[in-house]
């Protein structure tokens, strides 16, 4: 496996909240060493009709690329916890394959348990 694609979703109170930290939460994974692409999800709804052409954006929605190591994938995870833990609000859902994550008001030694046993699934010990 040469590249995991994580799915991060924010919530927040309202939908230009959600939008500004999901562009914050951007910004911050886009300064990471091994992080290939952060960008918007798209949509597989299909535009009503008299609407613009385009995708549609899933508001507070991040797909990102990375290279597949396990320390990567800590480093990314541990940046998504201080930053959502930073903003003292909101919930943030990340999913690598069938595994996902929720980070909300989690206190940071919870967040290092949920983050360890999250990447042991995604990335499961040699035995």
């Amino acid at each position: 496996m040469d590249t995991v694609v994580s799915r991060f979703v924010t919530f927040d109170d309202d939908n230009d909240s959600t939008e500004e930290a999901s562009r914050r939460l951007r910004r911050e994974l886009h300064q990471l060493d091994g992080v290939r692409s952060v960008r918007p999800a798209t949509s597989a709804t299909v535009a009503p009709d008299g609407a613009r052409g385009g995708e549609l954006v899933e508001l507070g929605t991040l797909l990102a690329a990375l290279a597949a190591q396990s320390d990567l994938v800590v480093d990314v995870l541990r940046v998504v916890g201080d930053w959502q833990r930073r903003r003292g609000r909101g919930r943030v859902e990340v999913r690598i394959g069938d595994n996902e994550l929720v980070l909300e008001n989690a206190t940071p030694d919870e967040q290092r348990r949920l983050i360890e046993a999250f990447v042991d699934r995604v990335f499961p010990p040699d035995r």
